[in-house]
């Protein structure tokens, strides 16, 4: 199995304050985004997919590219949905289950605006157009801060829900925050989960942890071109001067090894 990428977004909208800048990409740059990648040649895989090759031993070809969209905003469906469809991208959106219909209240205080997140109709409308849904939990609580108990619950009632409402399996689980410790991990293992979508930055490759799986947080500020560059170095941040830094830093060490 060759390395893989998956793509972390969450808002396809304006942003409407400062804080939000970070979280919303604009549907118009997330669609050069889709197309970029489209124009590339990169594979465009599902997680179903990567889960079928990490657990079976397959394959997934290089330049593979998974995309997925956290918390489960009503945006996803009234502006990236027709931008997926559009370029074919096959994607997953994890969802809070106790936000449907309502707002994304655990950002309240904190300077961000606030958000309608899916109705359970869009919800469904999301998986009847071949979009993947996921856990995101209940509340989107840190879950290495709070009791074994209140952890399961977390997770099993959000399965429940999504699979009660979809009459699907839910295969996939992204951490709130990203944070988990192995007590976590585990949990999420004994709920029934396949895998589960960390934000630590990276490639992944074979042998790679299904359920603590990389993925590269795309901000709503990135142009094209830092999409291409975390992609080519998978990481999170980009800049104009990063790729002259790292490959000289590789002539440097070169030159360094040669001359010993």
């Amino acid at each position: 199995m060759s390395r893989f990428l998956i793509l972390m977004y969450h808002m396809i909208s304006e942003p409407m304050g400062e804080r939000d800048r970070r979280y919303a990409c604009p549907p118009k740059l997330f669609e050069k985004h889709m197309a970029y990648l489209v124009k590339k040649n990169y594979r465009l895989v599902g997680l179903d997919e990567i889960y079928r090759a990490l657990i079976n031993g397959g394959s997934i070809p290089d330049r593979s590219v998974a995309v997925t969209l956290d918390d489960g905003y009503a945006d996803n469906y009234e502006n990236a949905l027709p931008i997926l469809e559009k370029y074919r991208v096959p994607a997953t959106v994890f969802v809070v289950t106790g936000a449907v219909g309502r707002t994304n209240r655990w950002m309240d205080g904190r300077g961000f605006s606030q958000r309608n997140m899916l109705t359970w109709e869009q919800v469904k409308a999301l998986s009847d157009h071949g979009v993947a849904l996921g856990s995101h939990t209940v509340t989107h609580p840190r879950l290495n801060e709070i009791s074994p108990a209140a952890v399961m619950k977390e997770l099993l009632l959000s399965r429940r829900a999504i699979e009660e409402r979809l009459g699907k399996p839910v295969l996939s689980f992204a951490y709130p925050y990203g944070v988990f410790d192995p007590r976590v991990q585990e949990a999420v293992a004994r709920a029934g989960y396949g895998l589960a979508c960390s934000t630590r930055s990276g490639f992944n490759r074979q042998g790679a942890d299904p359920l603590a799986l990389r993925r590269i947080e795309v901000y709503g500020t990135d142009r094209v071109w830092r999409l291409a560059q975390k992609i080519r170095f998978g990481m999170n941040d980009a800049s104009v001067m990063f790729p002259f830094r790292y490959y000289w830093s590789r002539i440097a060490a070169r030159w360094k090894g040669k001359n010993r």
